[in-house]
């Protein structure tokens, strides 16, 4: 009898975890993804998914029943790379003779200039919240958005080892269990130090290199107060608190790192420059970052508007 898949997910995870380096956060997405064709296989046949459902046929007509539900061609794209991850891992294990999603096309990859890029206002708007509330903790988090344009999955993995005196962060995991070196202002350095001396060393008993940055602090009910380390999802929560003190209730994590693009490209008029800080893998993915709004092209123009008046003047 075929071995059924949800075993093999399992596998999977744990190894883009262990092996791989993978964030938690990017393993749950992994084996979300991959449920869901699980589901997609036991509704069309009745029956929990097999190794031997892993075929072009079943994988086309699973994409056909997402593009059937109105799914974004980037939704498509993302599951359809992934269950692509995962039957190479099984050719490499012999589980599959060849990887069945090789023969298919795969959704056209249309990047489109963020909705929402936050101008430095915004972002200062952030600190100095944090600071106004006296949460010592928040400004670092924000200081560190603000100045890296980091995701909030790296920023949640900081450990104290990480900090590297007023150079910035080193060693840092980033998206593809990758890990990359970051530099920050040497005043921002210098209050993260501050921090992990002051309000850290108060919290956590011997402060040690592997103890993370950064805590979260909850009171539950017949148990008292409970302290874990931050998660990702905390840190979109905190931006979603301050985001509504700050009059921008929409405004999420991965907008800093837009912001932060836009401004350290409006400022060095670089790309590649933009490219190394973000991390991208690829200048295509950074070149998103390159397409002009109405509001940039208003102020592209603007040399004009003391030509033109002095042209029309009497």
């Amino acid at each position: 009898m075929a071995q059924q898949l949800t075993d093999l997910v399992e596998q999977f995870c744990n190894f883009q975890r262990k092996q791989r380096g993978k964030t938690e956060g990017g393993v749950r997405t992994y084996r979300w993804i991959l449920e869901q064709f699980l589901i997609f296989v036991r509704n069309r046949y009745g029956r929990l998914a097999r190794v031997t459902d892993l075929t072009s046929p079943t994988i086309q007509a699973w994409m056909d029943d997402m593009a059937g539900a109105d799914l974004a061609l980037s939704t498509m794209r993302v599951r359809q790379s992934t269950l692509s991850s995962f039957c190479a891992w099984l050719v490499k294990r012999d589980g599959l003779a060849a990887n069945p999603v090789a023969k298919l096309e795969r959704p056209p990859h249309h990047r489109e200039p963020p909705k929402q890029i936050p101008g430095a206002s915004i972002m200062d708007a952030l600190v100095e919240a944090a600071k106004a509330r006296r949460r010592p903790r928040d400004v670092a988090i924000f200081l560190i958005l603000r100045y890296t344009g980091m995701r909030r999955e790296s920023v949640a993995t900081l450990r104290v080892q990480h900090l590297d005196g007023t150079w910035g962060l080193r060693g840092v995991r980033v998206k593809g269990g990758k890990t990359r070196d970051i530099p920050l202002p040497s005043a921002v350095m210098q209050f993260l130090q501050a921090y992990v001396e002051r309000v850290l060393g108060k919290q956590i008993e011997n402060v040690g290199p592997e103890i993370p940055l950064f805590w979260s602090t909850w009171g539950r009910r017949g148990v008292g107060t409970t302290r874990a380390p931050m998660t990702g999802k905390n840190i979109w929560r905190l931006c979603k608190v301050y985001g509504r003190l700050i009059g921008c209730p929409e405004l999420k994590p991965h907008d800093l790192r837009h912001g932060v693009a836009m401004e350290v490209l409006e400022q060095h008029h670089d790309l590649e420059q933009v490219r190394a800080l973000l991390g991208h893998a690829r200048i295509d993915t950074t070149q998103v970052y390159t397409s002009i709004r109405p509001p940039q092209l208003k102020r592209a123009v603007s040399f004009y508007e003391e030509k033109a008046l002095k042209m029309l003047s009497p």
